[in-house]
């Protein structure tokens, strides 16, 4: 039994090997090479399995990627996070700011949400106006889209906008 582990295990371990020899000593003790050598005879050896791995994709050149997102920063800068704004007719003015300057020749846009819901679909301005927001707590989102519509960079920041309620007057 244990000379058959060993056959197994070598040839295992030797699958790489091209040629495995077995042989039998002046002893009468079976012995394994990869060499030719007296009193021995070539093992018929499998072929081993083999697979054909997909080729992977070609990376883009960090060129390529760099000018696909040409910037540093994004950053809501107003309303701040968690900033309170009392406006009865709900209006909310929102400031960015990006760097470098946005590149509208390449077809770059600003995209605003407010609480996952598409305001303003494409504007090219910093400061914008997004009107008649309704009272409560709000999540705004800008996003900075390329032309293909791939979002580059986003900034979130959360909200509170009150306004005049006839159920709440004096």
């Amino acid at each position: 039994m244990k000379y058959f582990i060993s056959l197994i295990l070598l040839l295992v371990s030797l699958s790489i090997q091209a040629e495995i020899y077995r042989g039998v000593d002046e002893e009468g003790e079976v012995f394994y090479s990869d060499k030719e050598l007296p009193n021995s005879e070539l093992i018929p050896t499998p072929t081993p399995n083999a697979i054909s791995m997909p080729k992977p994709e070609p990376k883009k050149p960090a060129a390529e990627v760099k000018q696909e997102n040409q910037y540093k920063s994004f950053r809501i800068v107003s309303p701040a996070n968690d900033a309170t704004f009392k406006d009865n007719a709900g209006n909310l003015t929102v400031s960015l700011s990006i760097e470098p300057d946005l590149n509208t020749e390449k077809g770059d846009h600003i995209r605003f949400s407010i609480d996952n819901r598409v305001v303003i679909a494409k504007s090219t301005t910093l400061i914008t106006q997004v009107p008649n927001v309704d009272r409560g707590t709000h999540s705004l989102k800008a996003e900075l889209v390329s032309k293909s519509g791939k979002t580059l960079l986003s900034s979130s920041v959360k909200f509170h906008m009150k306004r005049f309620s006839i159920l709440h007057s004096p």
